[in-house]
């Protein structure tokens, strides 16, 4: 023997499928935007700044090229002073000292970039999962529950209508029963009426 569906709420089950798309378009959104920002920073640390840094050292160079050209110029034209060229002395440190931060600056740069490559596979490796989950489980999910969703408003439709069908079945014997006390009274006034008329 069946037994009848035990229907809660069909407008809760609409309201959960509505809520399980937000969240699946709403992660879906969220896992786009984060990777585009991981892609971003993996270009910065790959490609941008590392060029920015070896032209700051190639720009340091010339400069301290120039620095030491200067030098030799002002070593040569003051033979005799006790001093020295010092300031020309100042400018080259500070010219080696410029290559070498943007040096440094470099190396850190190539060291971050190794680093990230190996945490962008970890985060790639742990949203796997979640995005095959919202392109796989769940929509097969949305689907189930637009299948029962259907399902359930064709049950209840069709009970409504046994219902509606029952009851008229019911109105029926009534209606009769009623008719026919109405044809016994007209019965009876025909018979008063020819009793009168003797």
């Amino acid at each position: 023997m069946s037994q009848a569906a035990n229907v809660r709420s069909l407008e809760a089950l609409r309201d959960f499928r509505s809520a399980l798309i937000k969240f699946i378009d709403h992660a879906k959104r969220s896992i786009a935007t984060s990777d585009g920002e991981v892609s971003r920073v993996s270009q910065w640390l790959d490609s941008t700044q590392p060029m920015f840094w070896v032209q700051a050292i190639r720009k340091g160079e010339e400069r301290l090229a120039q620095a030491k050209s200067e030098l030799f110029r002002a070593t040569i034209s003051q033979p005799d002073n006790p001093r020295g060229p010092t300031d020309q002395v100042r400018l080259v440190k500070k010219r080696q000292a410029e290559i070498k931060h943007a040096t440094a600056k470099y190396e850190k740069t190539k060291q971050w970039s190794r680093r990230f490559e190996r945490l962008q596979h970890e985060y790639r490796s742990g949203l796997t999962p979640l995005s095959s989950a919202l392109d796989g489980e769940l929509q097969k999910v949305v689907v189930q529950l637009d299948n029962s969703i259907r399902s359930l408003e064709a049950y209840l439709s069709t009970t409504l209508a046994k219902d509606e069908q029952l009851a008229e079945s019911q109105s029926t014997p009534e209606s009769i029963a009623r008719k026919g006390s109405d044809n016994t009274d007209e019965h009876a006034d025909s018979e008063i009426s020819t009793d009168e008329s003797d």
